[in-house]
């Protein structure tokens, strides 16, 4: 079964996981960590971890996201296993209620390739909104910068 059925945080263990979805030349757009790199990211305590579970416990997606400062939240990646079910939207939807909570935290943003359309309109269909563009981080490529306003 591949639908989503619950978020949880990642652990060590999740980290091949991890990695097989990132090296997966569907997944183009997404930047990759060595084990070592998401080892260190798991132990640092201004990142989130997130995995993507199905009815059977069964990984189907993850997401990082990084405490820039109390107020802000930078959506790291975001990967599902398969693309197309909602998936993705369930569990995005999923993680942004995990920071409902966080009274400090005002916004949640990401960066994202303006050719990947697909990913524009799902964060389009869960609240962020387009706040800027960036031409420089990745040569020959426009980045749209969108931003999540917390409730």
């Amino acid at each position: 079964m591949t639908s989503f059925h619950r978020t949880r945080l990642a652990t060590e263990d999740d980290i091949f996981f991890i990695r097989m979805l990132e090296m997966d030349p569907a997944n183009q757009f997404v930047h990759r960590w060595s084990e070592e790199q998401h080892a260190r990211k798991l132990a640092d305590p201004t990142y989130r971890h997130f995995i993507a579970e199905n009815v059977e416990g069964k990984p189907i997606g993850f997401a990082i996201l990084n405490y820039n400062s109390a107020e802000r939240l930078e959506w790291r990646r975001v990967i599902v296993a398969r693309r197309g079910f909602g998936i993705g939207r369930a569990f995005m939807r999923d993680v942004l209620a995990c920071f409902a909570q966080d009274e400090a935290l005002e916004t949640i943003w990401l960066d994202v390739y303006a050719r990947n359309e697909r990913a524009v309109h799902v964060y389009t269909s869960l609240g962020f909104e387009q706040t800027g563009e960036d031409l420089t981080s990745v040569p020959g490529e426009r980045l749209l910068i969108m931003e999540y306003r917390m409730p």
